[in-house]
């Protein structure tokens, strides 16, 4: 490339027809080297840390590929496991799932811990060797009063796995082509195109090693959720002392008590009250009229 532009005007045609040529070649090559990543579009995530990379070279001896017991060959599973347990005390769990993480040679990927006034609550995650994926839930399980609930799965990636590792090596290849092609390229806008369809070759390559490199790690070190509770969080909430079925018989009764001094009342009204209220009244009555009358008379004959 560096001599691109000490050519002499008498090559400028042959140079134009070669870079055409390669040109359509590449766009053929690119075109049928394998089919488009149909995920790139999405992007792919995938873990980089350091200690994920240094707990994947511990747990991975040899080939990359787990065996789900060894029954149909070598497959890759990525296993996932998840556990709510009741505990004495929180922060005694919590440092032993710490301790069970480093003996197995994982990690703890997420602590959480949240102070309430019963007690400390957790959610811890971890990752350990996917051998050791049985032992590390064992162990937890041994740790709780109560295992509420406790879930597991196992995804098998192979099928993905096999496509990406072909479509990497298809990939690999047209780069390999591309870059023959750069190197003899004799006009510059060829030589551009080339170096275009270069960078995008390279980009999804490196898409693919991170999605190859996710599902290998994933494989080796499983996934463990634990969510911890200690037992004061995990008593059912009672109210003591209150039982509503006496309430209501004490209302009841209540009532029972007011209608009978209603009727008592009345009783005492109608048999007391009234014979002695007439009784007082009539001769007030009485009187009332006599002195009317005589004081009608006495007006008449005046």
């Amino acid at each position: 490339m560096c001599d691109l532009y000490e050519r002499r005007p008498f090559l400028k045609t042959r140079t134009v027809v070669f870079g055409l040529l390669a040109l359509l070649f590449v766009l053929a090559t690119v075109g049928c080297a394998a089919p488009d990543v149909a995920w790139l579009a999405d992007g792919v995530s995938y873990d980089s840390d350091a200690s994920s990379g240094a707990a994947y070279e511990a747990a991975t001896g040899e080939d990359l590929t787990s065996s789900s017991d060894g029954g149909e060959g070598d497959r890759l599973i990525i296993r996932n496991g998840s556990l709510d347990i009741v505990v004495p005390d929180t922060q005694t769990a919590l440092d032993s799932v710490q301790v069970l993480a480093d003996q197995l040679g994982g990690f703890i990927l997420r602590s959480d811990v949240r102070q309430y006034e019963e007690g400390l609550h957790a959610f811890v995650q971890l990752r350990v060797p996917a051998e050791s994926f049985d032992e590390a839930l064992q162990s937890i399980r041994d740790l709780a009063n109560e295992v509420r609930y406790e879930t597991t799965t196992a995804s098998d990636v192979t099928e993905e796995y096999v496509d990406l590792q072909s479509n990497l090596r298809n990939r690999e290849a047209t780069q390999a082509r591309l870059l023959e092609y750069l190197d003899a390229a004799e006009d510059t806008e060829a030589a551009l195109a080339v170096d275009e369809h270069l960078r995008r070759i390279e980009a999804e390559i490196e898409v693919l090693k991170g999605r190859i490199q996710y599902l290998e790690v994933s494989a080796a070190m499983a996934t463990i959720s634990v969510d911890i509770t200690p037992d004061e969080l995990a008593q059912p909430i009672e109210i003591g002392g209150w039982h509503p079925e006496g309430t209501l018989r004490e209302a009841f009764q209540s009532l029972v008590r007011v209608l009978q001094f209603l009727v008592d009342a009345l009783i005492v009204i109608a048999v007391l009250v009234v014979p002695a209220m007439i009784a007082v009244a009539a001769p007030v009555v009485g009187t009332y009229y006599v002195v009317r009358a005589i004081r009608r008379r006495r007006s008449k004959s005046g």
